[in-house]
């Protein structure tokens, strides 16, 4: 289900009871900020820690001399989410041609968990929604159903000057 909303007409915390009302949960997910930058309403670099892996730092190179925005996928092999996000979501036609517009990785946490620490990773999945710029512009903490991937994916697009179906 999608819900929309003019937040002009409402706040966001009008909606949630709305939506609480209906029976659903809410989940306000705030992009990670530094204290300062929190003040100010600006979203954090995504990190890139010098013993990053190579498939890593190759990912934010291929996506800064491609001028493309990076998708990071903070996953395990044990996460029923993490599987349907990649089998439900991320092969959904709609969403499969707009990943061909990002740079799309792949991050084990198991394998991996000094690297979910540096993006501060608690739990997976964890996706990170990057622009070209390398700021953290959205994301997410669970499974998202194809049609609200698209949205976010659509949006991340838009905000890159890149034409999106």
């Amino acid at each position: 289900m999608t819900i929309g909303y003019d937040p002009k007409l409402t706040t966001t915390k009008n909606l949630a009871k709305v939506i609480t009302d209906l029976g659903y949960m809410v989940e306000a997910i705030e992009v990670p900020k530094t204290e300062a930058d929190a003040k100010r309403g600006k979203p954090v670099k995504a990190p890139l820690p010098k013993d990053a892996p190579k498939f890593l730092r190759e990912a934010f190179d291929k996506a800064r001399r491609a001028n493309q925005p990076l998708v990071v996928d903070f996953w395990a092999e044990w996460c029923a989410p993490c599987l349907q996000l990649k089998k439900v979501t991320f092969h959904d036609p709609k969403v499969a041609k707009l990943l061909d517009k990002v740079e799309l990785v792949f991050v084990d946490l198991d394998k991996y968990p000094a690297l979910g620490k540096a993006f501060g990773v608690a739990s997976v999945p964890d996706v990170f929604l990057i622009d070209r710029k390398g700021m953290i512009v959205d994301r997410l903490h669970n499974f998202v159903p194809p049609a609200d991937f698209l949205v976010r994916l659509k949006r991340l697009l838009d905000e890159q000057g890149n034409d999106s179906p």
